[in-house]
């Protein structure tokens, strides 16, 4: 049976107006895609729109009970002859080890968004899919016992915190976890039984596992539909998700005649994100306001929008080593007003400035000498990243050595069976993303030793006075910023 992309949905429909639709469709990927096209599906299964008010139901697997009761309603005969269809919104049949950190993602944005209650029922479901409780997470867990229970990837342990809150967050309001139950395999026998003739099962959701039987019987029995955008930031990432906005945009103010400037088209894209309701509700009232004529501006985005997109720290982080520090401040104001703590800002910067020291360390070691500020990309992927790899096994051994000595351990010779320390010394914890690391190369040239050592110091009295002078938050990080990125700060 088919596996297509969304951009084939079109030609899917039209092939099967005449014949007969699949029983069973997944549709998975990006939420306000898999909304669209699932509402084409239904007016395509169930043409007249007034059938579809006793022909089509949506049932939330979130929130709204357990498969076997979805299972029962796909094979119950409707007093209403003619077809049948039950879509299962949100699916959550498909949550495995591999994709946890892509699901905790997803629980952390909401959570930062202050939606506190969704963000804790995801997060109750996904501990009863690894049949786990909230007593296996005790206040006084460590973040290594947090993250081998959630399974998670050795570079997402410093950023662990959030998942204590959400913890706590359950416990005060005695949040029970969902009895865990068999759904995937309930769901994979009842699609090989099959469902009574023109009733059809519509899945949607965003993760999928490719590896599931139960993705397998899909794909063997139905039709699945990949609606899926890149979420990353990276380079790749990033123009994925432009590419997809200005084709939705495109549509949009076609039907309107109307044209968008790219630094408009820029604008909101930094305002909104990639939160494609938002960056389309956004055009939306940019087309009202003028509506007398062809072209959106900049000016009219600057004119009618507010910002909804909540700065993720990397992206303060990111101004600081680029030694900007008006949207270094713009984003301390932006995080400090969605709820991060100003010590949690502080340590983002003390961890940016410590990450930078250790770049120009290697730039000025004999491996490190190779770089040059105007090597390409693909010369730094291809003869640096080597260097920085085997650099960063020389600093964790360091480090090994070290820890081994302070536990009066035997520390003559390399024991390569042990497991290397992990240490935030290290340059390029993934070597397979570099273009992270081009980029921290980039910035660490704009800083000579003497002002990131000048930058250590600055953010020590900043740590001092945020601890024991009882000064506004915001008055000392913006005095600190202004100390590492102002035009007084050191050369």
């Amino acid at each position: 049976m088919p596996e297509i992309t969304y951009q084939s949905v079109t030609d899917y429909i039209a092939k099967n107006q005449a014949g007969s639709f699949d029983p069973v469709v997944l549709i998975h990927g990006e939420p306000f895609l898999y909304e669209r096209i699932t509402h084409v599906l239904v007016n395509a299964l169930i043409p007249d729109i007034a059938r579809q008010k006793h022909g089509y139901e949506a049932i939330n697997h979130r929130e709204d009970g357990r498969l076997a009761d979805v299972i029962e309603r796909m094979n119950t005969y409707s007093f209403f002859s003619g077809t049948k269809v039950i879509e299962l919104r949100e699916a959550t049949v498909f949550v495995a080890g591999h994709n946890h950190g892509n699901i905790l993602s997803k629980i952390k944005q909401l959570q930062e968004n202050k939606d506190y209650e969704k963000a804790a029922d995801r997060f109750l479901t996904l501990l009863s899919q690894l049949q786990a409780d909230l007593s296996d997470f005790p206040e006084d867990i460590s973040d290594e016992k947090i993250a081998e229970k959630l399974q998670l990837p050795e570079e997402n342990i410093a950023d662990i915190e959030w998942i204590k809150k959400i913890c706590g967050f359950c416990r005060e309001r005695n949040l029970p976890v969902p009895a865990s139950g068999d759904d995937a395999d309930i769901l994979k026998n009842a699609i090989e039984r099959g469902f009574p003739k023109n009733h059809f099962l519509i899945i949607t959701t965003d993760t999928v596992d490719k590896r599931k039987a139960l993705y397998k019987t899909i794909k063997k029995y139905g039709t699945i539909i990949d609606c899926a955008i890149p979420k990353g930031n990276r380079k790749a990432d990033l123009d994925a998700q432009r590419a997809f906005l200005r084709e939705h945009v495109r549509e949009m103010l076609q039907r309107h005649h109307k044209q968008i400037d790219g630094a408009a088209f820029e604008q909101i894209f930094s305002m909104t994100g990639f939160d494609v309701r938002a960056f389309m509700a956004s055009v939306e009232k940019l087309v009202d306001y003028a509506r007398d004529r062809d072209r959106i501006s900049i000016q009219d985005v600057q004119a009618v929008l507010v910002r909804t997109k909540i700065d993720p720290v990397y992206e303060l982080t990111g101004a600081l080593a680029a030694k900007d520090a008006v949207k270094t401040l713009q984003y301390i104001s932006s995080l400090l007003d969605s709820g991060f703590h100003y010590l949690q800002i502080l340590a983002a910067m003390i961890n940016q400035v410590r990450k930078l020291l250790v770049i120009k360390d290697f730039q000025e070691s004999p491996q490190g000498r190779i770089w040059q500020p105007t090597i390409s990309y693909d010369r730094f992927r291809q003869t640096i990243i080597p260097l920085i790899v085997a650099y960063d096994d020389t600093v964790l051994e360091k480090v090994r050595l070290h820890q081994s000595a302070m536990r009066g351990e035997e520390v003559a010779g390399t024991d390569k069976t042990k497991k290397k320390p992990s240490s935030d010394l290290v340059i390029a914890k993934n070597p397979n993303n570099p273009y992270p690391v081009f980029l921290q190369f980039q910035h660490a040239g704009k800083f000579s030793r003497k002002s990131l050592l000048a930058a250590v110091m600055v953010l020590s009295r900043a740590d001092v006075q945020l601890k024991t002078t009882g000064r506004n938050p915001l008055t000392v990080l913006e005095q600190a910023v202004w100390g590492i990125c102002g035009p007084g700060s050191p050369p």
